[in-house]
């Protein structure tokens, strides 16, 4: 068996930099709440990413777009300088960042039975390398198992992601999981690869047809699904 994981809200908790953030500078100016904020802008990211993809929106702007159409929702107009502080605090309080609660038992499992892991993010190595290191991941994965799209060429949701580590480790599809805790970025191209996928839906988002082979809501429901199957 072999699993890959995002790393973005699934090996931990991304919302705590949003929350933070917003708490700082909005939670007096909206009285929205701040679980439906951030799951709203996980949706734009994934919406703008895909423009991004076709060329519509180029990268510098992605951050930006997200946010100002988040809080535009809610009847907060941003412009690119409050976005742009609004990102400053936001990449500041990712060196803060921990596993969620669960997760290192279950790597600890994973490697003490010899299943294959690695993970697959979209980023910049910089950034993303740098959430490896405040999580200490390398206590599970070794540089050569940790992929981020900026470092290798492809984003997901291009199945070239994915076969890009399949090709590299000779892994077999049918044995291969993709865990994320998003539908748009990745499922798409898991599925495109031959992989099997698991959406860890731990935001309880109203469940997609045809979204993942499973789903499931938790650490432990994962776990559970795992031992069994290895």
């Amino acid at each position: 068996m072999n699993l890959i994981f995002d790393l973005d809200d699934t090996l931990y908790d991304l919302m705590g930099p949003f929350e933070l953030v917003h708490r700082k500078l909005y939670a007096d100016k909206t009285d929205a709440d701040c679980t439906e904020l951030f799951i709203k802008s996980r949706d734009y990211s994934d919406e703008i990413m895909e423009a991004e993809i076709k060329g519509a929106i180029p990268h510098e702007d992605c951050f930006y777009e997200r946010i100002k159409r988040t809080y535009h929702d809610v009847g907060i107009e941003m412009s690119r300088k409050d976005t742009e502080e609004f990102e400053r605090l936001y990449r500041a309080y990712q060196t803060e960042i921990s596993l969620s609660e669960g997760v290192e038992e279950f790597l600890d499992y994973c490697k003490a039975h010899n299943i294959f892991i690695a993970i697959l993010t979209n980023g910049r190595p910089k950034s993303q390398y740098a959430k490896v290191i405040a999580l200490d991941l390398h206590r599970w994965f070794d540089d050569d198992h940790i992929f981020i799209s900026g470092g290798i060429g492809y984003q997901k949701p291009d199945p070239m992601a994915f076969q890009y580590i399949e090709k590299m480790f000779s892994l077999n599809p049918e044995e291969t999981w993709y865990i994320r805790d998003t539908y748009e970025a990745d499922v798409v191209g898991a599925d495109g690869a031959g992989w099997h996928t698991v959406w860890f839906n731990h935001r309880n988002r109203e469940r997609l047809e045809n979204c993942a082979d499973v789903t499931v809501r938790s650490i432990e429901e994962l776990s559970r699904f795992i031992k069994e199957r290895s």
